[in-house]
């Protein structure tokens, strides 16, 4: 077979072990988003201490952000009352693990990962929320909050669909093919067990190397469960691939120099520096514990019809999405030149979710007639109404974490009530 035909069948193989436990954490986090409301969880996380952290660190193992969606949550967080320490520990818990992600680590890599990832996970954030509380002594952080978010609309299937598909996978599909993609030339190019023959990175070495691919890359807490799977049936130790699951996810270049812009010093400190000691011992702890892992990554006799169909959806889902990206893309291109609108640019978006953020907070405020948010023109354009106030806008966006500034380029003429040259 050729090396092309040997990376396909590798890529499918790796979709059929993925592709059902993913659909089903998908399924969960869209429940959670539906039913789950937002300002009923700011209300517990208001006062400094141990209590607003273990809540912020618990409230964040679940929930399905990546590195990237984390920060606009943990700033909303923030703003609308809660502890740094409880941001901090929400900052740190979130993106390693959520229902989305839990899921498939059990299938890929067995149970004992999955849970060591939730339990080591939630350490991270109740250690370094505890400590910035500890370090950054505050008297409780209440400024106003803010408005109500925009209501979402239509049926509970619908808003659950819209979320989990039009969202969440929509934030991860370009990264979650490129996660199958290493995978599979991973398992092309290592013969199984290979790499334990290097003793070497059975210590310390192995896990210095999972974190030094993971701390810069970003990648999703789902897209690195095939890579880490991938490794540990190349003979990787199962404590390293841990490391790799834990740092990747938190860390990145982008996200760690905004983290220590708007939190600052202590707080990034404690940020990066427990991330990277809970993940190493936790992969320690992993690799001292006989546990069998069996990735499956090779075909084992027939595959399930359930295996086959949900890859087989996987797939085509990423090429819909790479589609679609596409070809909105082409037209916000021709939206953001603003005609009829006001143009603003965004900074600071990321993903999907922050678009979302972006939406929902210009959405929020008096005069919007509508609102059309671009991520790759970094930009939104507004199309505004009767008692429409810019400056509310803009602050609204600082408000959310994402600081908007009005484009040179943007004019509108609205009924002959409101104008910017």
């Amino acid at each position: 077979m050729s090396f092309m035909g040997e990376l396909i069948q590798a890529m499918w193989v790796t979709g059929m072990a993925l592709a059902p436990s993913l659909f089903l954490g998908l399924l969960i986090a869209g429940l959670l988003h539906v039913f789950v409301k937002r300002e009923r969880i700011f209300r517990h996380l208001g006062k400094p201490g141990f209590t607003s952290v273990m809540k912020a660190s618990l409230l964040g193992v679940p929930l399905p952000l990546c590195s990237c969606g984390v920060l606009p949550a943990a700033l909303s967080l923030r703003k609308d009352g809660a502890s740094k320490g409880a941001a901090v520990s929400f900052l740190s818990s979130t993106p390693q693990t959520g229902v989305d992600s839990i899921v498939p680590t059990w299938a890929m890599l067995g149970w004992p990962v999955a849970l060591a990832k939730v339990i080591a996970a939630f350490a991270a954030g109740l250690i370094s929320g505890t400590v910035v509380d500890l370090i950054e002594k505050e008297n409780g952080h209440r400024e106003t909050p803010a408005g109500t978010s925009h209501e979402e609309t239509g049926s509970i299937p619908r808003r659950i669909w819209n979320y989990a598909w039009g969202t969440l996978f929509g934030d991860i599909f370009v990264w979650l093919f490129i996660g199958i993609g290493v995978s599979a030339l991973i398992t092309v190019f290592i013969e199984p067990g290979q790499l334990s023959d290097y003793e070497v990175l059975k210590g310390p070495l192995g896990m210095a190397a999972a974190l030094a691919v993971g701390i810069p890359l970003y990648v999703c807490s789902v897209s690195s469960i095939p890579i880490a799977a991938a490794l540990v049936y190349a003979g990787f130790p199962v404590g390293s691939a841990l490391v790799f699951l834990m740092a990747g996810p938190v860390t990145n270049a982008a996200t760690m120099g905004a983290v220590r812009k708007k939190f600052g010093r202590t707080a990034f400190l404690s940020y990066i520096v427990t991330v990277i000691a809970v993940s190493i011992l936790a992969g320690f702890l992993l690799n001292n514990i006989s546990i069998a892992v069996n990735a499956p990554m090779h075909v084992h006799g027939e595959s399930s019809i359930l295996a086959v169909t949900a890859a087989g959806l996987m797939f085509l889902g990423i090429a819909w999405q790479s589609i679609s990206r596409l070809m909105g893309s082409r037209g916000a291109s021709l939206n953001s030149a603003g005609a009829g609108g006001l143009v603003y640019d965004i900074s600071g978006m990321s993903c999907r979710n922050c678009v979302r953020t972006v939406t929902e907070a210009i959405e929020a405020q008096k005069g919007i007639r509508s609102v059309a948010v671009s991520l790759t023109e970094g930009n939104a354009v507004v199309h505004p109404g009767k008692a429409f106030s810019e400056s509310a806008v803009l602050r609204a966006l600082d408000k959310a974490g994402f600081p908007g500034t009005p484009a040179k380029q943007g004019s509108v003429c609205c009924n002959g009530t409101c104008e910017r040259n």
